[in-house]
């Protein structure tokens, strides 16, 4: 390391961190490419094999795994009108849509809890007290 190379004295030394956020990024975009991919080359599957539910079963499963089921269902969307395909596609939507549903139930929040009596009983005796105090200090005046 030359001397020239070193930071100066009382300088913040360079922080590695905008650097591994691109990388993060870039590893972000790389997966998000790779599923792009992958649904793509199911979806051609499927088409080929229309009747056959294994590949409509698989591409479903990467459609919830990679957060992608509104991409998946349009590509259904797009062929309900179809003579040949729109009764399939019919299924595989309110397939999309059960999964979905699904999806959003296991991500309820749960109901929240009751407080604790002698929580709620500690409070009641705080606001007695500060009114108490207060009805009394006003008195005294």
């Amino acid at each position: 390391m030359n001397a020239e190379d070193a930071p100066a004295e009382g300088a913040p030394a360079k922080e590695a961190a905008p650097e591994e956020a691109e990388a993060e990024s870039a590893d972000a975009a790389d997966a998000d490419d790779l599923a792009e991919d992958a649904l793509e080359l199911l979806w051609k599957r499927a088409l080929d094999a229309w009747d056959d539910p294994k590949p409509h079963a698989a591409l479903l499963e990467l459609a919830l795994q990679t957060e992608r089921l509104p991409d998946l269902a349009g590509r259904y969307r797009a062929l309900v009108d179809d003579a040949e395909k729109g009764a399939m596609a019919k299924k595989r939507i309110d397939a999309i849509l059960g999964a979905a549903t699904q999806m959003l139930m296991s991500m309820k929040t749960p109901k929240p809890t009751k407080n604790p009596p002698w929580l709620v009983g500690l409070a009641l005796l705080g606001f007695v007290m500060a009114v108490g105090y207060l009805f009394y200090a006003l008195a005294r005046r």
